[in-house]
């Protein structure tokens, strides 16, 4: 808050400040904008003298604009003319070109017409050689053609008589061919039906010794079981078994013993829990107790914070004890001493003042309070707040100056007579002195410092007893439980050894009905093997009789084999025969075909040859016809002779005096446009002076109006700035002196800003952040005190929930673990389960099954197989149901893992529980499906479609007895 109102200061300087700065601002821009003005008066005087000069200059260059234009004229008509001379010099010399080139080209078309010509001779010389040639040659091919041709026919006939041979000679061997498949397929057959006897004559010889060994052994079992003689192992079995039984029942009575024994132990167990848990939960009230305590204590003595703390954790002194823990001050007047000692309640205790000296030069911020631990209180404490404190000498010879008063009103009355420096304090913190009072009620976070530090003695001194008693608590716990362990342990033993004279009992029983079953089968089993030997014996002679028969077809098959590969031997020399015929055949018939093809390539090529050449006969006769006529033509265009070529030449001179002519012409036309030229270019040079005049005028006029627009903008970027003002320039002007100049203006600003600038950095919003800080504290101070009296509502309230969650889950795991112990040996037999919690604290302990089977003595659930495992979840899950229900179970093969007793076990616990509880369960196992009321199965009548099916089993029953 201090910090605040130094900023608040600083703000309000700033602004006054500001607000000077403002106003020296504004005549200063004011100032500027009068000198502006002046300024731009003289510059548009300027300007408006440029523009008459330039007006002037720019009439001169008008003017020679306008002669120019005249000028150009008369030069655009000599030009024209020129052009049209020119155009007539081209015409002229195009001509003449012309016609040159018209002689030159009549030259040589009279050289390649008589180069042609004579090219026209010498080829038909030559195309009439060779017409002769082809000639004769064509006779001689058409000579051989009429000479090769009977021959060429004699060789078809030949090729088309030894073709016929050869299909005759292939026809015969597909003849064989078929009768040597009709052959083999008998060979294969009759091969065949001697396998197959073969095969069915093995099997039958050993089914014949089959049945020969089971005669046998027939007998010999007939011959055993009349030997056998079991009245004397009967009557051996019979008394074994009494003994058995009565082993049993002995062994029965010791478990039940133990068996009681055990529930004692497990009540007295359960006593010590209990108690336990009491004691726990007085030392867990106690610790969160004085865990609130001692953080409301930390809160209230927390002020060395920052650089104060840091020294003391660097002088080592951040461990030491306050003066508050120190203190011992007689009950009721713990408010009384928290108003007169105030802030050095938080003061740090230690030897000597002296040992602290080197260290404070380190302390360069914050603020800590040192009291000597030693030393002597002074005498004469009566009546003094002294006398009712118990602490370091410094702290009482501070309290021997306050006196003791009994109320507000006493001490008022008695004030008079205090001597200097002395003062009086009442039982409720009302601190009087001679001329002032001092009153404190509730907003101080320090009250009540001294009232706990008292209670916090007290609850380390309860903790500490509940520890003790927790001890003790744990040490009789410990006890019941060895006690039950060894309760358990010589219940197991007793249980074990029933269970092993059961076992025995039920062996000894079935092997003793066993045995009279046997001796009741005895006969029966004979009649049976004298039935099977006669059985037997009308099945071997079957045997014999079909293996004669298999024999015989044996032996007809193999001479039909015999047959027939006589038969094979004839058809292989046939085969031969008609394979050399064909080869013959073939072989003739390709020489044939092969000559006559000969005979059909020479006639054929030779018919070729001649009809290309009687082609080339008719083309070269074409050829000389076109020839022929070429050299008539060229012979009547050079009959003709050079007339073309004299006219043109004479054409050609008339040509050329005409260029001369035009050539004069041409020469006086250029002359004049030389003469335009030379005056254009006068008046163009008259212009180029007058522009140059006029440029200069209006660089001129263009420099006055920019240092007049310069002025212009300057005025209006001073005005813009003047408007943020907020002021009016003609009031501002009117308030100062004439005499008043910029310069010293300038001056007086700068120092307002320097002023400024001193002041740092300024919180503006100081002004208004005190203002609400304030208001902020007095809210705060209200929120304190709510929220601790909410804080001790607040432990109130989580004492009860934590009180009444341990009480709810002890007495749920306590339903739980009992229905586990009573389910579990009616699931296994025998055998014990229980709940046990792991950890100290029923809020945050987990919980541990410990299962052990008859016959078992595993330390964890996890030794156990899958089927025990199995039945100790379903154990715990129906001692779960019998604590809260629900509508129905649901149990998915959880009969998978079980054998056949456990199977039974389980359906006469469901059995039972289905009163109380819906069971739906999915088995696959028939003693479980036997204990339904309703079956749903599932069927697939054709692929990819399923259907469900539901049996009512008590009307199913119902109607089967109909």
């Amino acid at each position: 808050m201090r910090h605040l109102q130094r900023q608040a200061a600083s703000a309000r300087r700033y602004q006054a400040l500001k607000e000077q700065e403002r106003r020296l601002t504004a005549e200063l821009l004011a100032l500027r904008l009068r000198d502006l003005d002046s300024g731009a008066q003289v510059h548009d005087a300027a300007v408006r003298e440029r523009e008459l000069a330039m007006q002037g200059a720019l009439a001169e260059q008008r003017a020679a604009e306008a002669a120019i234009e005249k000028q150009r004229a008369v030069h655009a008509g000599h030009s024209e003319r020129l052009s049209a001379v020119q155009g007539r010099y081209y015409e002229v010399g195009a001509e003449i070109s012309r016609l040159e080139q018209s002689i030159e080209h009549a030259r040589e078309l009279r050289e390649r017409q008589r180069a042609d010509l004579a090219q026209a001779q010498t080829t038909l010389g030559d195309l009439g050689a060779h017409m002769e040639r082809d000639e004769r040659e064509v006779e001689e091919l058409r000579t051989e053609i009429a000479r090769l041709t009977p021959a060429f026919e004699a060789a078809q006939h030949a090729e088309q008589r030894t073709g016929t041979a050869l299909e005759a000679s292939e026809h015969a061997l597909q003849d064989w061919q078929q009768r040597w498949e009709t052959h083999a397929r008998a060979v294969s057959e009759a091969d065949q039906t001697a396998q197959v006897e073969r095969a069915r004559i093995e099997q039958l010889e050993n089914q014949l010794r089959q049945l020969r060994a089971q005669a046998e052994r027939l007998a010999a079992e007939r011959q055993t079981l009349s030997a056998q003689d079991g009245g004397e192992q009967l009557a051996r079995l019979a008394l074994q078994e009494e003994q058995a039984r009565g082993a049993t029942e002995q062994l029965t009575a010791t478990l039940t013993a133990a068996q009681v024994h055990l529930q004692a132990q497990r009540a007295a167990q359960l006593a010590a829990e209990q108690h336990l848990e009491q004691a726990r939960a007085a030392r867990e009230e106690a610790r969160t107790g004085l865990t609130s305590l001692e953080a409301l204590q930390a809160a209230a003595l927390a002020d060395h914070a920052g650089q104060a703390g840091e020294w003391l954790r660097g002088a080592g002194l951040a461990g030491r004890p306050r003066l508050a823990a120190a203190l011992e001050v007689e009950s009721g007047w713990e408010r009384a001493v928290e108003t007169v000692l105030g802030d050095h309640l938080e003061a740090v205790c230690v030897e000597r003042l002296e040992d602290v000296l080197g260290a404070l030069g380190e302390l360069t911020a914050g603020r800590v309070t040192l009291v000597e631990s030693g030393g002597a209180a002074p005498a004469g404490l009566e009546a003094t707040l002294a006398a009712h404190v118990t602490g370091p000498a410094a702290v009482s010879a501070r309290l021997a100056a306050v006196s003791t008063a009994e109320s507000l009103g006493d001490a008022l009355r008695v004030r008079a007579g205090l001597a200097a420096g002395r003062s009086l304090v009442t039982r409720a913190g009302e601190w009087v002195g001679r001329d002032w009072l001092r009153v404190s009620r509730g907003a101080d976070q320090r009250a009540g410092v001294l009232g706990r530090e008292h209670r916090l003695k007290g609850l380390h001194a309860a903790a500490t007893a509940a520890d003790a008693q927790v001890a003790q608590a744990e040490s009789e716990l410990a006890a019941a439980r060895a006690q039950l362990a060894r309760a358990e342990e010589r219940r197991e033993q007793a249980q074990a050894a029933l269970q092993d004279a059961h076992q025995k009992h039920a062996g000894l029983r079935a092997l003793l009905e066993a045995g009279r079953a046997r001796a009741g089968e005895s006969s029966l089993r004979d009649e049976r093997l004298r039935q099977d030997a006669g059985a037997v014996g009308h099945e071997r002679a079957a045997t014999e009789e079909a293996l004669a028969r298999a024999a015989a077809e044996l032996a007809r098959a193999q001479a039909l084999a015999a047959e027939l590969e006589e038969r094979q031997r004839a058809l292989d020399s046939e085969r031969e025969q008609r394979r050399a015929a064909l080869s013959a055949a073939r072989a003739e018939a390709q020489a044939a075909q092969a000559a006559a093809r000969d005979l059909q390539v020479r006639v054929e090529s030779r018919r070729s040859a001649e009809s290309s050449m009687a082609v080339g006969l008719s083309r070269m006769s074409e050829q000389r016809e076109q020839l022929t006529r070429r050299r008539a033509e060229l012979e009547q265009e050079l009959a003709s002779g050079d007339e073309p070529i004299v006219k043109t030449q004479a054409r050609l001179h008339d040509t050329l005096s005409l260029r001369l002519t035009v050539e004069a012409e041409l020469a006086v036309a250029r002359g004049a446009l030389e003469e335009a030229d030379a005056a254009l270019r006068t008046l163009d040079e008259q212009r180029l002076a007058a522009e140059r005049r006029v440029s200069a005028a209006r660089e001129a006029m263009d420099a006055a109006r920019l240092a007049a627009q310069e002025t212009h903008v300057r005025r209006a970027a001073l005005a813009e700035q003047f408007a943020q003002t907020r002021c009016e320039l003609p009031e501002v002007l009117a308030n100062l002196e004439a005499a008043a100049a910029v310069p010293a203006w300038e001056q007086s600003l700068e120092e307002a800003r320097a002023d400024i600038e001193r002041l740092g950095q300024v919180n503006l919003a100081a002004i208004d952040e005190l203002k609400e800080q304030t208001q902020r504290q007095e809210y705060l101070d209200s929120q304190f005190a709510d929220l601790t009296a909410a804080l001790a509502t607040l432990d109130e309230a989580m004492r009860r929930i934590d009180k009444e969650t341990r009480t709810r889950f002890q007495d749920t795991f306590e339903r739980i673990n009992a229905g586990l112990r009573d389910k579990f040996p009616r699931l296994f037999g025998g055998g014990h389960a229980y709940l046990e919690l792991v950890g100290e604290d029923k809020l945050t302990a987990g919980v541990a099954v410990m299962a052990r089977p008859p016959g078992k003595k595993n330390s964890t659930i996890h030794l156990l197989s899958g089927g025990e495992k199995a039945l100790t979840a379903v154990a715990l899950v129906f001692a779960i149901f019998d604590l809260n229900p629900a509508p129905f179970c649901l149990l998915d093969e959880v009969d998978a893992p079980l054998d056949e007793h456990n199977v039974g076990r389980f359906c006469d616990i469901v059995r039972d529980m289905s009163n109380r509880v819906q069971f739906v369960f999915i088995t696959h196992n028939k003693s479980t499906m036997e204990l339904a009321s309703q079956l749903i199965g599932v069927t697939m009548n054709e692929p990819g479609v399923s259907r469900l099916v539901t049996v009512d089993v008590d009307e199913a029953v119902r109607l089967a007895a109909v």
